[in-house]
């Protein structure tokens, strides 16, 4: 295919579809597996339905994948990206958004290495330019207010939405960063804020985002750090989360099985009833829609 040997498929003239109106309902996708089924040399606690060692490179696992997102009502699905050309960026993603075309799922990604990089202004931007060549011309990627939307996995001060405005400077993202100390009162403001905690089995940011988990449980490490929710529990924290109507009602996450965080369907918690697993489920029947 030729978008494989580096050419883009489309141009990027501006938001290719309706924009987004919130409240919104976003979920964490990972596309890095077969790399990471195992931490450490240590396997995942988890048997999901699909297969214990899917591939995010076979068509049917991303179609599955869609079709559950479209399911559970996720608006945007936010997949992890390091970087230019990791993780087989190009053809994972790009075979995600053609897969939604006909589907209410939206995509973005989560900046993962500013937190590891605090990179420079110059930096984020060639990392904006990547994003905007490969992926935000396309119908399927997620644009508010007629911008492509970013999130940032940042940590530090007021100096990341510093640099993130600074590269920014055209306003042709829509950057939604996450949470830290004081970041209320940073003088520079960005778009939007939210938090990824999937340790707890709630974490509300008022007037920015509202968060469920149904677990943390690492495989590396002997005891969970959230053990798994009931279902009941679950259900009470979807609907919390719902009755909120904050702006981004966010999911941690749908497929992140090396920390034991995904609602994706698993034997594990597969009721008999269940189309789903009783985690989607809930989301199905629970939703601002």
């Amino acid at each position: 295919m030729i978008w494989l040997a580096g050419v883009p498929r489309g141009h990027y003239t501006g938001s290719p579809g309706k924009s987004l109106e919130y409240p919104l309902r976003g979920a964490f996708y990972y596309a890095w597996y077969p790399e990471t089924w195992t931490v450490n040399g240590e396997s995942v606690f988890y048997r999901p339905t699909l297969g214990n060692e899917y591939s995010n490179n076979d068509p049917v696992v991303q179609k599955a994948h869609v079709d559950a997102l479209d399911y559970i009502h996720v608006d945007v699905a936010i997949v992890s990206w390091w970087g230019m050309d990791q993780k087989l960026d190009r053809a994972r993603i790009t075979n995600l958004l053609d897969k939604s075309v006909a589907t209410n799922v939206k995509w973005s990604v989560y900046h993962e290495m500013e937190r590891h990089e605090n990179q420079s202004p110059q930096g984020i931007r060639g990392d904006l330019d990547y994003l905007r060549k490969w992926f935000a011309w396309h119908p399927s990627w997620a644009h508010i207010d007629g911008r492509a939307v970013i999130f940032v996995y940042n940590e530090g001060s007021c100096d990341v939405s510093k640099r993130w405005s600074q590269a920014n400077s055209n306003q042709e993202w829509y950057v939604v960063l996450k949470t830290f100390p004081g970041y209320k009162d940073c003088d520079v403001q960005p778009d939007h804020w939210h938090e990824y905690g999937p340790a707890f089995d709630v974490v509300h940011v008022k007037q920015q985002s509202f968060a469920v988990s149904p677990g943390f449980w690492r495989a590396d490490e002997e005891k969970p750090r959230l053990p798994r929710l009931s279902e009941s529990v679950f259900r009470n924290n979807v609907r919390d989360m719902v009755e909120s109507n904050e702006d981004w009602q966010l999911i941690t996450t749908f497929n992140e099985w090396g920390e034991g965080t995904a609602v994706e369907s698993a034997y594990d918690w597969f009721g008999a009833k269940d189309n789903y697993g009783i985690y989607m489920e809930a989301l199905h029947e629970i939703h601002h829609r």
